[in-house]
């Protein structure tokens, strides 16, 4: 239909408008709110369905003629695949076949020339097992001979030292202990009784002997027989204690020319003098060449002096070569360093002269000191 006249007063400009037909005939403006109406006359072919014959597909695609093969492929692995996750004992579970080219778990390693298993070892297990026992202490090695054989012999590699243990030691027997570093020729190996006494090379009885060294092989071999069983157990050590010291704490132990606690201190006399008296002391030689100074020490209820004498012929002639007054009820010192040729003829003494009035009692001291 034709759009209707629209009548405008004469100060606005006329304008057009669309307009379609309502159902009652009526005439309706296009708006926001009633827009225009739109019908299809042809929609066009019905859906079509798909197949292969009528859309290409690739060959093996999933489709209704595949189906069946399909499922029955997804069966197939389905059956092999266990019934729930988990872990499974070693009868339901899925093995693994490595390839038949592959040796060991890294194809090309090799073990470096020299590194055998360790007996009773196999596998991976095997090595992991040699590897953390090369890592800690080395286990002990024992045995046991009836004759003049080798008792223990173990590779010292890793290990600083250790000790022998004889847990028996037969009769008449000596164990010698022995090192070396190619296994053929062998030398002494000193070692050093746990009791503390001086480095040896052999044995006769029980006991533990420690020892310390960096040779590749250490053995305790027994090197004459006489009857009876001997027995070694050997352990060793990554770091091993030192065993060639000697203690200095009993006795009087040598260190070549010098000697500890030697008693280098002498009493020379506890009787009181008469007035005037004089008192000499035993010459007393130098014993000892670290000795650097002779010094004494009286003391009296009574004033007097204390002499220091020097001899250098053997106690023939004296001279005195350091004097201290004494004060009553006091002591009085005296040190001189000791001079002249280290020899017996080189001798000091202490000497005592007391004063007007006799004494009540009297306490007189010497000694050679190195300080």
């Amino acid at each position: 239909m034709s759009n209707p006249p629209v009548q405008f007063p004469a100060a606005f400009t006329p304008v057009g408008a669309i307009a379609f037909a309502t159902a009652d005939a009526g005439a309706q403006l296009v708006s926001e709110a009633s827009p225009l109406p739109v019908s299809v006359a042809n929609p066009g072919p019905a859906v079509q369905p798909v197949s292969a014959a009528a859309l290409p597909l690739p060959t093996g695609a999933a489709s209704a003629d595949n189906q069946v093969a399909q499922t029955a492929a997804l069966a197939a692995i389905a059956a092999q695949l266990p019934a729930g996750l988990g872990a499974r004992a070693v009868a339901q579970s899925l093995s693994v076949t490595p390839a038949g080219d592959v040796g060991n778990l890294e194809p090309g390693g090799s073990a470096v020339a020299g590194a055998a298993m360790p007996a009773g070892g196999g596998g991976l297990t095997g090595w992991l097992s040699a590897i953390y026992r090369a890592c800690n202490e080395a286990a002990p090695v024992s045995g046991s001979v009836t004759s003049a054989a080798t008792v223990v012999s173990a590779s010292n590699a890793l290990c600083m030292g250790g000790a022998f243990q004889v847990t028996a030691a037969g009769t008449g027997c000596t164990i010698s202990y022995e090192q070396s570093n190619d296994g053929g020729n062998w030398v002494a190996l000193p070692v050093a009784a746990a009791t503390g006494t001086l480095p040896v090379t052999s044995s006769t009885v029980t006991g533990i002997y420690n020892f310390a060294s960096a040779a590749a092989f250490v053995r305790a071999r027994v090197s004459i027989y006489g009857s009876g069983t001997v027995a070694v157990v050997l352990s060793q050590k990554h770091q091993a204690a030192p065993t060639t010291g000697v203690s200095l704490a009993a006795g009087s132990a040598a260190i070549g020319s010098v000697t500890a606690n030697p008693g280098g201190g002498f009493t020379d006399s506890t009787t009181a003098l008469a007035a005037g008296a004089t008192f000499n002391g035993l010459a007393r030689a130098n014993s000892q060449a670290q000795y650097a100074f002779f010094s004494a020490t009286a003391w009296a209820d009574q004033a007097g002096t204390l002499f220091v004498d020097q001899s250098l012929d053997s106690g023939a002639s004296w001279q005195a070569v350091a004097s201290q007054a004494v004060t009553a009820a006091a002591a009085g010192s005296l040190a001189v360093r000791v001079t002249g040729a280290f020899a017996t003829t080189t001798v000091y003494r202490v000497r005592y002269v007391n004063g007007a009035a006799a004494q009540g009692g009297f306490r007189l001291s010497s000694e050679y000191t190195a300080s």
